[in-house]
C-alpha cells in the first residue's frame, strides 16, 4: 500500500480477500512478532548491535537470580530488554506465575491473550569495551513511564546478575535512578 508521501507500507494478514497480496518479504525489510502483545507486522530492518552471547548471559542471570518465572529477552538496536508475562510482577507485588501455572489456573486460551512488559533493560554504551548501563522503568503517573539508568556501568555479566536479581521483588523500586 502506497502512503501520502509515496512510501510503500506494508499489512500483514491472513484473509486472501485481497488482490494486492506479496509474495516475498521487500529487500531492506523484515518479519517481527512485537514483543508486548505478539502481533506479527513487516517493518523496516532495525539493526541489532548486542550479541546472542550476551542476550543467553542476561537470561541466565534472570533465570538464575531473579523472581519472575514467565520472562523472555529482546534484542533491538543497542538494548537487550527483559520482558515478563502479565502474571510476573517487576516488584513482587503479586505472585510470580510461571506459563504452565497460568495455564492451569486461567486455561489454555490465557496464551492467546498474554501481554508482556519490560521494566528492565541493559544498554550497551561503549561498542568496543561492550559495556553496558541497567536501566530500569519509572513510572511518571499513571500511564506514563521511562527508563532511567541504574547502578554501575559495566560488563553484561555483572549488571544483569547485579540488578537482575531485583526483578519480581520489592527491592526492585529501591534500584534508586542515577
Amino acid at each position: 500500500m502506497e502512503t501520502k508521501t509515496g512510501a510503500q507500507r506494508y499489512y500483514v494478514t491472513t484473509s486472501q480477500e485481497y488482490t494486492n497480496l506479496i509474495n516475498y518479504i521487500p529487500e531492506g525489510y523484515e518479519v517481527m512478532e512485537m514483543p508486548e502483545n505478539a502481533r506479527v507486522i513487516i517493518r523496516k530492518k532495525i539493526p541489532v548491535l548486542t550479541t546472542s552471547e550476551e542476550k543467553e548471559i542476561v537470561y541466565d542471570a534472570i533465570k538464575g537470580f531473579s523472581a519472575i518465572k514467565d520472562f523472555f529477552i529482546y534484542s533491538e538496536k543497542d538494548l537487550i530488554h527483559v520482558y515478563h508475562s502479565q502474571f510476573n510482577s517487576d516488584a513482587g507485588q503479586d505472585l510470580n506465575l510461571s506459563r504452565n501455572e497460568a495455564i492451569k489456573i486461567y486455561g489454555e486460551q490465557i496464551e492467546k491473550w498474554m501481554r508482556f512488559n519490560t521494566s528492565l533493560r541493559f544498554r550497551l554504551i561503549n561498542k568496543e569495551k561492550r559495556l553496558f548501563q541497567a536501566e530500569r522503568k519509572v513510572y511518571l503517573g499513571f500511564f506514563d513511564y521511562s527508563f532511567y539508568p541504574i547502578g554501575e556501568k559495566g560488563l553484561i555479566e555483572n549488571s544483569a546478575r547485579v540488578n537482575g536479581k531485583h526483578l519480581g521483588r520489592d527491592s526492585f523500586f529501591d534500584l534508586t535512578p542515577n
